[in-house]
């Protein structure tokens, strides 16, 4: 496959970008950003404005080996990781934890490096920012999970800021209705003909 002519979206950009800073891949080649904590990162980018094009909802989905809960899930970021990877530019590793949960593990390829060194500094400074404390703007903004809250929440090591990541709290949205009657479904005048 000639990676040359790949032409990535925007969105597609950033999240290999993000996943590429989040394993390291250029120093270290066997770390692997297990689904859970990237989609927290996905959701937390998408609520601070990055991934113009993704939305989530609430999915009923295994979480953390706790059984099943909703959480918050972007179906277009699920769906670029499945495009990068069969453009090459990610692989994924899937792992059986002892209480019998899947747990798929995503890093980018060697191939990727070409296609990552041709990012602008715009893509790679969006998806830096999301590492920036806004408190103290030190870049050390970590993503921290803890197992037995069931919670996500980025903190910074330099002033101990931090927010929290409501990824399994549905939000409650605001919308109306308008009912709508297709025409066949009214009252409408029907002809007899005879056949003679």
């Amino acid at each position: 496959m000639n990676l040359d002519i790949v032409d990535l979206t925007i969105e597609q950009k950033e999240l290999l970008y993000l996943i590429s800073r989040l394993t390291d891949h250029l120093n270290c080649s066997d770390t692997w950003i297990k689904e859970t904590p990237l989609q927290a990162l996905m959701f937390y980018a998408i609520r601070k404005g990055m991934f113009n094009d993704y939305d989530y909802a609430p999915i009923s989905s295994s979480f953390l080996g706790q059984g099943r809960k909703f959480v918050n899930i972007s179906k277009e970021g699920e769906d670029d990781l499945g495009d990068l990877r069969e453009l090459g530019l990610l692989e994924t590793i899937r792992l059986s934890s002892t209480k019998h949960d899947y747990i798929t593990g995503y890093r980018p390829t060697i191939e990727s490096r070409k296609q990552l060194s041709q990012f602008t500094n715009e893509i790679k400074s969006s998806v830096d920012s999301l590492f920036v404390c806004p408190d103290c703007n030190d870049p050390t903004f970590e993503l921290v999970i803890d197992v037995g809250k069931s919670s996500f929440l980025m903190k910074c090591k330099s002033c101990s800021h931090s927010e929290g990541i409501p990824l399994i709290e549905p939000e409650d949205v605001s919308y109306s209705t308008k009912a709508y009657f297709f025409k066949t479904l009214g009252k409408h005048k029907t002809t007899q003909e005879d056949n003679k």
